[in-house]
């Protein structure tokens, strides 16, 4: 009888070394940034050769774009700022607060890869081209359209766009600078519930530069 190997090869061994090259790959990239890890470093951690890279995702650029495509956290649902025709503007703006901060529920995973979405805002890899711009640059559109509206805007004019940033803006250092909250303040995201108290305040934040913004425009102030 011809001796038979104890263990064939299978998809499934597949599927689950290829998992683990993209569990590997998230906490590198989140952290080191593209240029600065390695596929070394990768293929290490994840128990791999350097092969195996190559052989699932074709190269370092291939297994970029499978960690943002086939993030924890992809979510496809329709964002509160595409649904908000009709809604009070604090109920439109609460809205996009908890859905913009809901992955700082879940976990480190879903952490991270907000943290590699946001690295890659502050330094592009080159590797996504468009992509990732297009997806932050519709959630900016959106609110700008918003805010044009409930100001009674005849269009957009630079004031607006500054006020859309800095709404934005509000919620941004909550995923960039993780590790100093974690450190400093740790209690702001101590849980589900501290998440969702965070958002209505920067909801309530976000109505008063508003309504700034709206006073300003009244007095005909420049400043």
């Amino acid at each position: 009888m011809t001796a038979t190997s104890a263990h064939q090869p299978t998809r499934a061994d597949g599927i689950l070394a290829r998992r683990r090259l993209l569990e590997a790959a998230l906490p590198l990239f989140a952290s080191k940034g593209y240029q600065q890890t390695s596929t070394r470093e990768i293929a290490d951690a994840a128990g791999a050769n350097l092969a195996a890279i190559n052989y699932y995702f074709g190269d370092k650029a291939g297994l970029y774009r499978a960690v943002f495509s086939e993030s924890l956290c992809a979510d496809q649902s329709a964002s509160p700022l595409d649904n908000a025709a009709g809604q009070p503007l604090e109920a439109i703006l609460t809205g996009f607060f908890h859905d913009f901060l809901a992955p700082l529920k879940n976990g480190a995973p879903v952490d991270l890869v907000m943290r590699l979405h946001f690295r890659e805002l502050l330094d592009p890899s080159g590797v996504l081209g468009q992509e990732h711009d297009a997806e932050l640059a519709a959630v900016y559109t959106a609110l700008v359209e918003l805010l044009t509206q409930h100001l009674g805007l005849a269009g957009i004019d630079a004031d607006i766009q500054r006020l859309a940033h800095s709404i934005i803006g509000l919620a941004l250092p909550y995923y960039v600078a993780r590790d100093l909250i974690d450190r400093v303040s740790a209690e702001l995201l101590a849980d589900a519930a501290t998440v969702d108290v965070l958002a209505d305040r920067l909801a309530s934040y976000a109505l008063t530069m508003i309504g700034s913004e709206r006073q300003r425009r009244q007095t005909g102030s420049t400043t």
